[in-house]
């Protein structure tokens, strides 16, 4: 799958949209409320690849907007509205979600609604996208409706429309029946300033920092971090945006002083695993080219001035005595592994000649994973393939450290099929990079560990990678995620990869009210604001929208920010005023 495309979905999972209005309904079900200076629709997200997608003022049900989907023909596109549903309010309840469609010229596809209830691994316990009975051809405005009992283990529920095929789709007031009483869309104030109060009660629980560069200069301000992380093991890093140089900086700096005063030895990032190992030859050992080392690890983002910076300081601490090592978890590719299978049997021609196989059935996985009749042939190939694999590695001379390694890149293959076939692939994806995570720890029982990831996959909640490790690790678990108020950040967009302004961080918003501190750099400790519970910090307590971008901006997201408890999200936040896109390294 198009990593681009992850990195979308991982956003249209956890995102909400954003308006500039004194209040807003906490679901627009109406579409009434939109982004700030735009035609996108507040509190849902948009996806799909060759979709045009927007508030269209002239043809509606009622009201000002209708949300309109256009495919042109014979592109074969899926276009995708998603929203969440309050778990405490909707689970364990008979749902029935209704809603007005409209189609023109609708052929190879249909237009409709969706529901879907996951379980606490992202299961799926309930679907219906209505792909038997949704609307093709012409269609004047019908309201449809599905009707679902969502079971009381759910623990992620989603809805929203759905448009395939080629044609033009209007979708309309939506409406949602609990137990057949109808639900009412609360309406929820954005908060405007912070009063005199809120703003003295805030600042003890702010720790201001000298500077995000890693300048080898004074350090005393990052002497917080001891009282912060305490005993724990396993510090994770995050970042709004995977393109901030400010952000990439404060990170270096902070990894520079948990490896130089805390004994922090492992580092760990969200990239391919076995790429990233390569990285530690030279890290570690001085081999290779550490540019070409940071390209193969699959990810745009991580080729920048800023990561080699880290590197380079990493190959200079080591200098004397290996002190830290560069690992990885991500899995959302096959060719590393292969290659370290392959090269662990250079010469063992039965080996190399299942590898062949194997690189064949991985290779050409899009043309046969969606075709039944022959996905239960090959995968029975495939699955023989890595018995034989698994068989080989144990039965060889190889040291017990090596075999290990070896079994984790067959490991590393079998997620990877995984993610190809699942339709729940960011669950899927998090769950694999902290079992991958746990695998690394595990083979270093006696390292302090320095996660880097996006926001997103250091959270606590929502059955991502966060929540995976703070069940497993518990106290030993410590996240700070990271974000901005203002400024630009280097992503994929309309323009390709390139700079992209951020949107405003509008009136509501954690970054418009944290800014109204006036302090440029600072460490914010939710987890004491969480305990304390002090009414002057109570706006801090409740869902707010807060910034998130990943690898994608410029249009190719409708939005920047998301709507969540961020005291439920992160232990401590750090927030940075002014953002400037990462400098990315040529190829």
């Amino acid at each position: 799958m198009n990593k681009n495309l992850i990195f979308l979905i991982a956003i249209l999972l956890f995102s909400q949209c954003k308006n500039n209005s004194v209040s807003h309904g906490s679901l627009n079900l109406d579409f009434e409320n939109r982004v700030h200076n735009s035609l996108l629709p507040r509190m849902w997200h948009i996806g799909g690849e060759g979709v045009n997608i927007y508030l269209d003022k002239r043809e509606k049900h009622s009201g000002k907007f209708s949300l309109k989907m256009e495919i042109p023909s014979q592109s074969n596109a899926d276009g995708r509205l998603t929203g969440r549903l309050p778990i405490e309010t909707f689970a364990g309840k008979n749902v029935e979600f209704k809603g007005w469609i409209k189609t023109q010229n609708v052929q190879n596809g249909y237009a409709g609604l969706w529901l879907r209830a996951d379980d606490a691994t992202g299961q799926t316990l309930s679907f219906d996208n209505m792909h038997e009975r949704g609307l093709s051809g012409n269609n004047a405005w019908t309201q449809v409706s599905i009707k679902m009992d969502i079971s009381e283990s759910a623990k992620n529920i989603r809805f929203g429309g759905v448009f395939t095929g080629e044609g033009t789709a209007w979708f309309d007031n939506f409406e949602l029946y609990i137990n057949g009483e109808k639900y009412i869309d609360p309406i929820v104030p954005d908060k405007k300033r912070l009063s005199r109060k809120e703003i003295s009660e805030l600042r003890n629980y702010i720790y201001p920092l000298r500077t995000y560069n890693p300048d080898g200069g004074n350090t005393s301000d990052l002497d917080i971090l001891s009282k912060l992380i305490g005993s724990s093991r396993v510090v994770a890093l995050g970042e709004v945006s995977h393109g901030s140089s400010e952000i990439f900086k404060m990170k270096n700096r902070i990894i520079q002083y948990l490896a130089e005063n805390k004994d922090f030895d492992i580092f760990s990032i969200e990239a391919s695993m076995p790429e990233a190992y390569r990285m530690n030859d030279y890290v570690v050992h001085g081999k290779g080219d550490p540019r070409q080392l940071i390209w193969g690890m699959q990810y745009w983002m991580w080729a920048t001035e800023e990561v080699l910076d880290i590197v380079e300081w990493m190959r200079r601490f080591n200098q004397s005595k290996q002190r830290i090592k560069f690992t990885g978890f991500d899995m959302q590719s096959h060719e590393g592994a292969v290659s370290e299978l392959l090269n662990a049997f250079r010469g063992n021609e039965n080996v190399e000649n299942k590898i062949a196989d194997l690189k064949i059935i991985l290779n050409n996985v899009s043309l046969w994973i969606h075709r039944e009749s022959a996905r239960e042939n090959v995968m029975k190939q495939f699955n023989s393939i890595l018995s034989f694999l698994q068989h080989s590695i144990d039965t060889s001379a190889l040291q017990t450290s090596e075999k290990a390694w070896l079994q984790q890149n067959v490991v590393i293959i079998q997620q990877y099929l995984k993610s190809v076939k699942t339709d729940n692939l960011v669950m899927l994806r998090d769950k694999s990079m902290a079992n991958n995570f746990m695998w690394i720890k595990e083979q270093n029982p006696n390292s302090k560990f320095v996660i880097w990831a996006h926001n997103i996959h250091i959270m606590k909640a929502d059955q991502l990678m966060g929540h995976h490790l703070a069940q497993k690790l518990g106290d030993d678990y410590v996240t700070f995620g990271f974000t901005f108020f203002d400024g630009s950040f280097s992503a994929w967009g309309n323009d390709g990869l390139t700079v992209y302004e951020a949107a405003p961080a509008y009136r509501g918003t954690l970054e418009y009210l944290l800014n109204q501190l006036n302090e440029p750099i600072f460490i914010l400790d939710l987890r004491r604001i969480k305990a304390n519970n002090s009414r002057y910090t109570e706006w801090l307590r409740q869902r707010l929208d807060y910034r998130v971008v990943g690898a994608l901006g410029g249009g190719r997201v409708s939005n920047e920010f998301m709507n969540r408890k961020i005291v439920n999200d992160f232990d401590y936040l750090i927030f940075i005023r002014t953002s400037t896109p990462s400098v990315l390294l040529p190829r």
